[in-house]
């Protein structure tokens, strides 16, 4: 180790002090002989991450990634041919659920390359894919799909409160989805230019967000990290408690003679119960992005590579982040009766779920006969 007192300016780095020509790092997350190297479990990327843990835990994260690959396009393709239907992709809404699904399958295909890179992390060309190129895509693609969602979110308030045209033009969809595409793609320009190749104390190199280099693409991948959290989650539960209010005063007026006395938080109420397809996005939402945005931003500043825990539960928040795209049918389609016939209309229904299919259509045609006898 060199002598803190070998430099010119005889100090030390990131708060490190000079004892006995010696420099002491504040934390453990630092070392060097300056100081000048970030051993920080939080600025890991996902498959570096995964690469710093266990043997055996790896083969977890890979059964694990493998399983939610395979739920995710499941989901996905359930959700794009029940959304391309001709009475679904004809509405503003339609074309937002499109885009979303798209994006969401992009992203569940690459996850998969996760897998290759923590069984073969030596091989040049998958380490440049891990560091730079997945993240970077994954990002891009996974908040265009949050974004889109925003912009679903906000369709339904035009329509409802601002009595809209469900079946509008489709142009301002489509370009308001290029636009939340193309700020995806700017605001996670730091997982490219903020990421250097380091050595772990292990002696192995691996990838790493250096925001000791990087302050500039710290301070804009923070900003940028707060805005894809506040304003989506913000925007979702405005949108909700509006779409519902309105609701419920319109179920006030209509029975106005009949229930004079009716109290607007109790209809309100009742229409959440009814509606409440409305509040699975933004709940999804705040599930998934506020534990990473609290756990990478907030609370925690230092989590050495040794200790399992941090580790782990930064793997895990980031686990997190994949779950609102990956889940389609359990976001959008299952609380929606309508989507529901729609995806029962569908190929994809007919043969992945051939049993669910056949006792529909047993349903449909006992109904048939119940209606028949009724008119006779």
């Amino acid at each position: 180790m060199l002598s803190c007192s070998n430099y010119s300016n005889a100090s030390c780095l990131n708060g490190g002090t000079c004892i006995s020509d010696k420099c002491a790092c504040p934390n453990e997350c630092l070392g060097g002989d300056r100081c000048e190297i970030l051993y920080n479990a939080i600025n890991l990327p996902f498959s570096t991450a995964m690469l710093e843990d266990t043997v055996v835990a790896r083969i977890v994260y890979i059964i694990l990634i493998t399983l939610l690959v395979i739920i995710g396009l499941i989901n996905t393709i359930a959700g794009l041919v029940t959304f391309t239907r001709e009475s679904i992709r004809i509405t503003a809404c339609g074309i937002y659920l499109i885009i979303f699904c798209s994006s969401t399958i992009i992203r569940t295909i690459f996850l998969q390359t996760v897998v290759l890179t923590i069984a073969a992390y030596d091989t040049p060309s998958l380490r440049l894919w891990s560091c730079y190129a997945y993240p970077y895509i994954s990002l891009t693609m996974g908040f265009t799909g949050i974004w889109v969602s925003v912009g679903i979110a906000i369709e339904r308030v035009l329509i409802e409160c601002f009595n809209m045209g469900l079946y509008g033009t489709r142009r301002h969809a489509i370009l308001v989805s290029i636009g939340f595409f193309i700020y995806a793609a700017i605001s996670n320009l730091p997982a490219i230019f903020a990421r250097e190749y380091n050595v772990s104390p292990s002696g192995e190199s691996i990838c790493i967000y250096d925001y000791i280099s990087h302050p500039i693409w710290y301070k804009a991948d923070t900003i940028f990290s707060y805005i894809h959290v506040i304003i989506p989650c913000s925007v979702h539960l405005i949108c909700s408690v509006c779409i519902l209010t309105t609701i419920a005063r319109r179920k006030i007026l209509i029975h106005t003679n009949t229930k004079p006395k009716q109290h607007l938080y109790l209809v309100w109420l009742e229409q959440l119960y009814i509606h409440r397809d409305f509040l699975v996005p933004p709940i999804f939402l705040i599930t998934c992005l506020l534990p990473n945005a609290i756990h990478g931003h907030l609370l925690v500043k230092c989590a050495p590579y040794s200790n399992l825990v941090q580790l782990r539960l930064h793997i895990v928040v980031i686990f997190l982040l994949h779950i609102p795209s990956v889940f389609v049918y359990i976001v959008y389609i299952y609380p929606n009766e309508s989507y529901i016939k729609e995806l029962r209309q569908t190929w994809f229904y007919r043969i992945f779920c051939c049993c669910f299919y056949r006792k529909y259509k047993k349903q449909l045609q006992h109904r048939s006969q119940l209606t028949i006898k009724s008119t006779i």
